[in-house]
């Protein structure tokens, strides 16, 4: 049993909820532009098998300076409960049900997740130490999740979609680096050079960049007819989310701790019924 725990340390599952963003197309697309939902959720843990292979190669690579993470160091390549063969196999078997899933779903697909690979390792191998570099990257990758559960290029009214999301991901890596930089205190350069660039009025000017780019997408939205009401939602819980992370560092580095606010849960329902009812 200890040693599924670690394997599943390792392929970082309690992080693929972030792929859940392959479903985020069902909320705006039309049918003909999107894939069945079976074959969405088959994209889903294609997508988990690529991530995963992606967190591996990238704990490797970080494994000596995870070290000096209070929370990172703990994970199995930096801890040594995991060795580097036994990454490989890991990495083989789940680059092989990745190959699966893109000839299953057809070309567009394929060349996603082959994008999603190639800018995750570049990133791990050098690109994560160029200030703002770092975060468009990392934003990027997102674009791509949330690209893949479409079965084509977006077309045009899709894209406000795609702002919103990008400016929340800028909004929410600039709370990242500052909590990391809070987090680690004297060791955070050791840590990654690249905090040194997030001073805090660094930090300010490009959230508010990430602030501007998610408004804009929501006048988008409201001149092609969107529910006002359904744009102040989205705006609010990002607000509030953007509130929470200052609060709580700590919740930076695990997302999904969000779901520990009754505030932010209570936003998040109100959200979801605003996009069913009007």
């Amino acid at each position: 049993m200890q040693n599924l725990k670690t394997i599943s340390r390792l392929l970082r599952g309690d992080q693929w909820f972030k792929n859940l963003v392959i479903f985020a197309p069902l909320l705006f697309a039309s049918n003909q532009n999107i894939y069945p939902i079976d074959k969405l959720i088959i994209g889903f843990l294609g997508f988990c098998s690529v991530s995963s292979i992606t967190y591996i190669i990238n704990d490797w690579l970080d494994r000596k300076k995870d070290r000096l993470h209070p929370i990172k160091k703990n994970r199995p390549l930096a801890s040594g409960k995991i060795t580097g063969r036994q990454a490989i196999i890991v990495v083989i078997i789940l680059a092989l049900m990745a190959t699966s899933v893109s000839l299953l779903l057809g070309l567009y697909y394929g060349l996603i997740v082959s994008t999603y690979f190639i800018f995750t390792n570049l990133y791990s191998l050098g690109l994560k130490n160029i200030p703002l570099v770092d975060i468009l990257m990392v934003s990027g990758n997102f674009i791509l999740r949330m690209a893949s559960g479409l079965n084509s290029i977006p077309n045009i009214n899709t894209l406000p979609y795609f702002g919103i999301l990008f400016g929340l991901l800028i909004v929410f890596l600039t709370h990242k680096r500052r909590s990391d930089i809070k987090l680690l205190g004297e060791k955070a350069i050791a840590h990654k050079p690249v905090l040194k660039f997030y001073t805090i009025r660094n930090n300010y000017f490009f959230r508010g960049i990430g602030y501007l780019i998610a408004i804009v997408s929501f006048y988008k939205f409201y001149e092609s007819g969107f529910s006002i009401y359904k744009s102040i939602g989205l705006f609010f819980m990002l607000a509030v989310t953007s509130i929470i992370f200052s609060d709580n560092p700590e919740y930076t580095s695990k997302p999904q701790w969000l779901f520990r606010s009754k505030l932010w849960v209570s936003v998040l329902i109100i959200n979801i019924l605003l996009f069913v009812f009007l």
